[in-house]
């Protein structure tokens, strides 16, 4: 049975999947690459991809991705290997995620036959109006820049939500405590961004620098052991006393006193605002090429701009030529990817933010007749400058019926372009037919900079998606959430999963997750293979008073110099990432860690990305 595009699936919807999933299986030949879970070997980053028929993870770290191996193999269900991982990468991988921050989660619960999104962003303390501010540089960075986190409220909820009843809150977070208290061996991607964000952590340094140098005044280097005694004591909190210990107890004082002192303005109250404010969504649904796209809804935009650049990519395979017979990364085709971001992201800038504070014409941005109006912009043979022209955006409301969408206010589209690459994301699947793609996130690396005494937190710096300026949707106030572009995705054909993928990387998650998914569908890559391909970036327009009528486009050093000229003589600036060094790839694109599901055989692939220390872990 199809997925209905805006429906939730029914229990029958992945019968034939948990059917062949659980069922009598082929052995893995013996040429076939499998990975193991001995303590020696799982942390081998010569591969990164792995096949089994039972379970499988892929994360940003290979310490991550065998906490979450070993609750399946011991039989919790891809949910509770959620949680467990969302703890460690707070362990193992603390520049991109933790406790002092928020995320999302897109999954399948195959037991109450159900798609579910889980929103749990953080947001804006109760006094957070434009008036705390001076500048949006405020915003960005240091102590009025955090937003009440929010991780905690939504693994416990997800864990009660969708748990299986095997296995306790203790079971799950037991070895990430021991991960902390007893340390690891860093690798290189968490070395490098530990010592880029040196002056960062100097803020802090009478608690930073205890976990992250080993000598008192150096940043730790790639082998050296990283601990966090403090964490492990604070998720034993949370083990014992649950929510509240976070949300109106003692780590929510500490969160609070530690804010205020340094002239912030989250209080208790706020603290115990977050706690059960997890809600449990409906995914934002389309289709491409008769694959079925389930991905985030608002507060994040990447759902729906995901959904709009597949659908102006279907609008050229019907119109103009199909993709597929493009070669794959050549001028054309790169130059089509960065048209339909250029028009994607100018409709995300223009018209997503917090529902509960503007009305998103959801309908209208993901429906095909308005992929077809927008697909008139495209040139096949220069850069189209949107913003030059007084086109970044067009009409979604047009194209949907029975809402009364008013814009009272402007929008920020050319306001706190977020171009860091931060964030983390995980992908689970298990041999029960559970399904999860999560993506979370801190911010910045190392967020605000703030750490949290006696606890072992960095706290998020979410807050630099507002505006100080009274006339934007975007302006700052009391309990608004941030908008995001993280994008956890599930891909699904004729009834059965085909992909579940997500990436970090702020504003270039979306075009990535697009890439991704179309390398999958239209060139048939293996997902170890759709993760390597080089990638591009396109949405930095000039502003109307430029008149340059260049468009930046970023690409990956792998993109050859003669396509990069190519691209030139369109009328792109071209800025390349990426080295020899980085096998010409770069951290700037994100870091996608995806699963793919082979529905006759029940064999699921999962890949990790190489531009972080992403490993993935099957049996």
């Amino acid at each position: 049975m199809k997925i209905k595009v805006a429906k939730v699936l029914s229990l029958l919807t992945l019968l034939v999947f948990v059917i062949t999933l659980t069922g009598c299986k082929p052995e893995v030949g013996p040429n076939e690459q499998t990975t193991t879970t001995t303590t020696e070997d799982y942390t081998d980053l010569s591969f990164r991809d792995a096949k089994g028929n039972n379970g499988m993870v892929a994360s940003a770290s290979a310490h991550a991705s065998k906490i979450g191996l070993d609750v399946l193999e011991n039989g919790g269900n891809a949910f509770e290997a959620a949680v467990a991982i969302s703890f460690a990468l707070g362990v193992a991988e603390p520049n991109g995620s933790g406790m002092g921050g928020g995320g999302y989660l897109v999954g399948y619960d195959a037991q109450k036959g159900e798609l579910v999104a889980y929103d749990y962003r953080e947001f804006v303390g109760g006094a957070g109006t434009i008036q705390q501010y001076n500048s949006n540089e405020e915003l960005d960075y240091g102590i009025k820049s955090i937003g009440v986190p929010m991780m905690v409220d939504g693994m416990l909820t997800v864990f009660e939500n969708h748990g299986s009843g095997e296995l306790t809150l203790e079971d799950l977070l037991s070895p990430s405590i021991e991960l902390a208290e007893n340390g690891f061996e860093i690798d290189k991607t968490l070395a490098n961004v530990i010592s880029d964000s040196w002056g960062k952590l100097s803020l802090y340094s009478d608690i930073s620098y205890p976990i992250y140098t080993s000598d008192g005044f150096s940043p730790l280097q790639v082998g050296d052991v990283l601990k966090n005694p403090d964490l492990a004591n604070t998720m034993r909190k949370i083990v014992e006393q649950g929510k509240d210990v976070f949300y109106t107890g003692e780590i929510a004082q500490a969160i609070v006193d530690t804010i205020q002192d340094g002239g912030g303005y989250i209080t208790m109250e706020d603290m115990a605002r977050g706690k059960d404010l997890t809600r449990k969504l409906t995914p934002v649904m389309g289709t491409y090429k008769g694959y079925d796209i389930i991905s985030m809804p608002p507060t994040s935009s990447g759902g729906t701009t995901v959904i709009e650049m597949l659908n102006l990519l279907e609008v050229y395979s019907n119109t103009v030529q199909e993709v597929s017979e493009l070669e794959h990364n050549s001028l054309e085709y790169l130059h089509l990817l960065a048209t339909l971001q250029q028009i994607a992201y100018g409709d995300k800038r223009q018209y997503i933010f917090d529902p509960a504070f503007v009305p998103v014409p959801i309908a209208g941005l993901t429906s095909k007749s308005y992929a077809a109006e927008r697909f008139e912009l495209y040139d096949p043979n220069q850069a189209v400058v949107l913003r030059d022209a007084g086109r970044g955006w067009g009409n979604p409301r047009a194209h949907q019926s029975g809402d009364d969408l008013t814009y009272p206010l402007e929008a920020a589209y050319d306001e706190n372009v977020d171009e860091h690459h931060s964030t983390t994301h995980y992908t689970v699947v298990d041999k029960y037919g559970n399904i999860v793609s999560s993506t979370h996130t801190i911010n910045y690396f190392f967020g605000s900079g703030t750490f949290v005494e006696g606890t072992g937190m960095v706290l998020n710096n979410q807050l630099s998606g507002f505006s100080v300026r009274p006339t934007s949707n975007s302006r700052v106030e009391p309990y608004k959430k941030p908008l995001s572009h993280m994008t956890p995705t599930i891909v699904m054909k004729d009834g059965n999963p085909f992909a579940a993928v997500g990436s970090p990387g702020s504003m270039r998650i979306v075009g990535t997750v697009m890439q991704t998914i179309v390398n999958l569908i239209d060139f048939e890559m293996d997902i170890q293979e759709a993760i390597n391909a080089n990638r591009i970036y396109c949405y930095a327009a000039n502003s109307p008073e430029e008149s340059s009528g260049l468009k930046l486009i970023h690409v990956e050093s792998g993109i050859s110099e003669e396509i990069r000229t190519s691209l030139e003589e369109m009328g792109y600036e071209v800025e390349v990432h990426g080295s020899e060094e980085t096998e010409n790839r770069s951290l700037y694109f994100g870091g996608v860690q995806g699963i793919t599901f082979d529905s006759e055989t029940g064999e699921l692939h999962g890949g990790a990305d190489p531009r972080r220390d992403g490993k993935a872990l099957g049996y």
